[in-house]
């Protein structure tokens, strides 16, 4: 009964985060925060409760889990830098600036975030023998799909004048061949971070 509203919870969660996205759209400076913020609240809380109440359902050995453990956490990394640093503090601020990134994970596919949050929820149901984490990892990978997908039907073209042209060029969620390898050579990793450093 309650593996339900965990989900549930976690699924209302990417809702909210799609209004906070149509609210920026349409310059709902300050409103937006709200359904923003109670969004990653909703998933990081339903997150919190899927650990707490289900770990240790499955049987895994130790150094599978502490591997598991270890990739969840390079995840988590990628997610924050991915969702938060490379898109810089503008993309959040309370009038924000709209700026297409293409470089970086974003060179890898157009939702990079979408693929960390798979990884992370798989490896972390490892560590924590956690079979609903993999249930919620597949079904909060689906909604994601569909929350970024509604993102680029409706509001990216709209903010972003050469997204059509980045859609042609790069994957939407798994990587290929061409696109790890603008990924390598395009990616100035210490600029980046200096520039990330100007924005705090």
């Amino acid at each position: 009964m309650y593996s339900i509203l965990y989900l549930m919870i976690g699924i209302v969660g990417f809702a909210l985060l799609l209004v906070f996205d149509l609210l920026s759209l349409h310059n709902k400076n300050y409103s937006k925060y709200f359904f923003g913020i109670s969004g990653f609240l909703m998933i990081l809380v339903s997150s919190i409760l899927i650990i707490v109440n289900y770990s240790h359902f499955l049987r895994i050995d130790s150094i599978y889990r502490f591997l598991g453990l270890f990739l969840a956490i390079v995840s988590l990394g990628l997610l924050v830098y991915s969702v938060f640093i490379e898109v810089g503090r503008k993309t959040y601020q309370i009038k924000n600036e709209h700026t297409l990134v293409t470089s970086g994970t974003y060179a890898l596919t157009r939702h990079p975030g979408v693929l960390w949050m798979l990884l992370l929820y798989i490896f972390g149901a490892i560590f924590f023998q956690n079979l609903l984490a993999i249930y919620a990892a597949l079904i909060w990978t689906f909604v994601n799909i569909v929350y970024v997908s509604i993102q680029e039907r409706f509001i990216f073209h709209k903010i972003f004048d050469n997204y059509d042209k980045y859609r042609e060029t790069t994957p939407m969620i798994l990587p290929n061949i061409e696109s790890i390898e603008k990924f390598i050579t395009t990616k100035n990793w210490r600029r980046t971070w200096k520039t990330y450093e100007k924005c705090y």
